[in-house]
């Protein structure tokens, strides 16, 4: 099975020339923001994971459950969008929250994110420790879109909003519900 990756085993045979791959269906929103549950440490968040090939993979696919549990755990993460004429995807940092297995994230009206990532985006967060040849990536990708109504903004639970790093204002909300996720933990064969 190495070798293999999501579009190749679409059953398609190989060779034979396709077209563009529309999206993957994505879920749709909730209404509640009420919040995330995160596995206790004692659990390892590794719970309900798959072990890849074998023990010689060096790696294992991550659940969904397990991948949300992780994304939980941190607060920096990159959204990744086409800007139109682009080439190549632009990826670009921001603070974020996972709130009820929602993606939230500030932006400034004029800014790149706002402008472009409205849409289809992806975004990745990832734990590694470069010395020991450890950690894990997770991958989201869905529809972003942008909190404008006052009851979904009040939904969202006091506190819980992220605070960005950048200076100046980042008064606009946006939101990812992931469609798609998955996950890896590298470790050492």
């Amino acid at each position: 099975m190495a070798g293999t990756s999501g579009a190749d085993a679409s059953g398609s045979k190989r060779g034979a020339v396709a077209g563009p791959t529309p999206p993957p269906g994505q879920r749709e929103a909730s209404d509640d923001l009420a919040g995330t549950d995160g596995l206790q440490d004692d659990d390892r968040l590794l719970l309900g994971a798959d072990l890849a090939d074998d023990a010689r993979s060096g790696f294992t696919v991550l659940e969904r459950a397990t991948c949300l549990n992780l994304l939980a755990t941190r607060n920096i993460g990159r959204v990744a969008f086409t800007i139109d004429g682009d080439a190549a995807p632009t990826v670009l940092p921001v603070a974020y929250a996972l709130i009820n297995d929602t993606i939230v994230f500030r932006s400034t009206l004029a800014g790149t994110i706002m402008r472009y990532a409205r849409g289809y985006a992806a975004f990745q967060v990832d734990q590694l420790d470069e010395e020991r040849h450890e950690g894990w990536s997770v991958l989201c990708s869905g529809r972003c879109r942008w909190i404008r109504d006052d009851a979904e903004m009040e939904r969202i639970p006091q506190g819980r909003l992220p605070q960005p790093w950048a200076a100046g204002p980042r008064d606009q909300i946006l939101k990812i519900v992931p469609g798609r996720v998955s996950g890896r933990e590298i470790h050492r064969s």
